[in-house]
């Protein structure tokens, strides 16, 4: 072999190295690009998911205050009429017909506070539906109690002291009830969990 061929064979391959580690060097550069687009894309998807997650979490938040607002709410309407009528109930002389308007009244708030409370049960958690339940069974227990009393005041029964004092415990009770459900949103609100329960 000559030195010219020599050399060119010695170029030819040069220049097929030379190609060859481009050719490899571009498929390394393609598949790093590729690897860092998809690393990308994982991370904004990831970051869409996050916000989505924040957003939803907010929006749960705000429906839950507005829940248990709406429910205070009616329960103060309520617990109002309450004590309207409570106070009928014991100004009754004795065969005395019992304030009617006042406990149809009485019971329309009931009935719009077991609506309420429906709406607490769907934004939830558990722990307040269950609270709201306890204020919106001892609210009516307390009504019964008022209507107990009327009824025998009104037919002049003797045990008219006892059907007042049942009325005082059921007072109490309703009231022990709106504390328990009050503390509960409060913790719960407080804790900053409000959502993820």
């Amino acid at each position: 072999m000559d030195e010219g061929t020599a050399a060119l064979i010695a170029g030819l391959a040069g220049t097929v190295g030379a190609v060859a580690g481009a050719v490899v060097g571009a498929v390394a550069a393609v598949r790093g690009a590729r690897i860092g687009a998809e690393k990308a894309a994982e991370t904004a998807r990831q970051q869409v998911q996050d916000q989505a997650s924040i957003e939803h979490e907010h929006w749960l938040r705000q429906q839950r205050i507005e829940a248990y607002s709406e429910f205070l709410t009616a329960y103060d309407d309520s617990a109002l009429v309450a004590s309207r009528t409570s106070k009928k109930v014991r100004d009754m002389e004795p065969g005395d017909p019992k304030p009617v308007d006042d406990f149809d009244e009485l019971t329309a708030t009931a009935l719009r506070l077991r609506q309420v409370r429906q709406r607490v049960k769907l934004v939830g958690p558990e722990p307040i539906h269950a609270r709201a339940v306890e204020l919106e069974d001892a609210a009516r227990d307390y009504y019964i109690d008022l209507d107990c009393a009327a009824e025998a005041r009104e037919s002049d029964d003797p045990d008219t002291a006892s059907a007042l004092e049942q009325v005082y415990t059921g007072m109490r009770a309703m009231a022990h009830a709106h504390d328990l459900f009050v503390r509960a949103i409060g913790a719960l609100i407080e804790g900053g969990y409000a959502s993820r329960q």
